[in-house]
């Protein structure tokens, strides 16, 4: 999918791979050093067996930004990090419970996840380009190959193989009569 591409596009999309982890990893790491804080808070919104769903979460937001870095099983890791945004987002940012000023703080965040949500699609869409840890790996086993249309010689010159006559019609005695 990334083979042809322009160093502009492969650019731009190794650009958009860190924005997102940049997105992730940060508050990854303040989950990480409190899962407990995660799993009681979602326990409090609501959400069934909140411990649980908190370990999932915080292992998706550490492992899924370092995938998109080295654009490792982008779908996988794409799939992975939407369900943990959504999980977060539907749960701990409903601004329509609140009013004032917390309805426009949540509905910033809401809205802000919304956009890491497209760019998360963006990019299981147009997938790592070359410029990552797939790129990498097609490019060698390219060269391990050889190319497309050109055959190998052989390393001896072949005698051709006797060809059968070809068939010709038996023909019938009259004709062999009048011939003669």
């Amino acid at each position: 999918m990334g083979e042809g591409r322009g160093a502009g596009i492969n650019g731009i999309l190794l650009l958009n791979r860190l924005l997102l982890a940049g997105c992730f990893l940060p508050v990854a790491i303040g989950r990480l050093s409190n899962i407990s804080g995660l799993a009681a808070a979602l326990t409090l919104k609501g959400m069934p067996y909140g411990d649980v769903v908190a370990t999932l979460i915080v292992l998706a937001e550490v492992f899924g930004p370092l995938a998109l870095i080295f654009g490792f099983a982008p779908r996988l890791s794409v799939s992975v990090l939407i369900a943990a945004l959504v999980i977060t987002t539907g749960t701990m940012h409903r601004f329509w419970d609140y009013g004032g000023l917390n309805r426009q703080a949540e509905q910033a965040i809401f809205l802000s996840h919304l956009g890491v949500l497209a760019g998360l699609l963006f990019y299981g869409l147009m997938g790592p380009g070359d410029w990552s840890w797939q790129g990498w790996w097609r490019g060698l086993s390219a060269k391990a190959k050889p190319a497309k249309g050109k055959r190998k010689q052989p390393s001896r010159p072949r005698t051709p193989k006797p060809r059968p006559a070809p068939a010709r019609p038996v023909a019938d005695e009259d004709e062999l009569a009048d011939a003669a």
